[in-house]
């Protein structure tokens, strides 16, 4: 039987830089999980803000009524608290797997597909499916 020892070279060193990808995307993967838990204090101030933010463009999109948009605004003070520590707990779990698969279609090169009902809507998928992202 035949060998083309180049063809076999060539597949060593395709998967070798295979799994050099994968154990740097691993590293981003660990070193953000480290940055999210020292930078607690932050993401906290983050989420505030935004919590601040879309309750004040929800009450103003979807309460008409001038009472019950500043009773909106008031009610946001008192669940303020809970939403913070569910949304830390939300972003302490999925932030660091969600930034990578983000930063890894950034230096792929690879365009992101964009289905028609997304676009349709306005609803694009910036990061990609972990399932679909495996499988390519």
């Amino acid at each position: 039987m035949l060998t083309y020892p180049e063809k076999s070279l060539e597949n060593k060193q395709i998967a070798a830089e295979e799994l050099k990808k994968k154990e740097r995307m691993r590293d981003v993967t660990l070193l953000l999980q480290q940055m999210v838990e020292r930078e607690e204090v932050a993401l906290k101030l983050i989420i505030d803000c935004l919590i601040d933010v879309g309750s004040i463009n929800y009450a103003n999109q979807k309460l008409h009524n001038p009472s019950l948009n500043k009773m909106m605004k008031v009610l946001v003070g008192y669940i303020k608290p809970v939403a913070r520590l569910i949304a830390l707990r939300w972003l302490k779990k999925n932030l660091p797997d969600l930034l990578t698969a983000w930063l890894e279609s950034k230096v792929s090169f690879e365009p992101v597909p964009i289905n028609k009902d997304e676009a349709l809507t306005g609803e694009l998928e910036t990061v990609p499916n972990q399932e679909n992202h495996l499988d390519s």
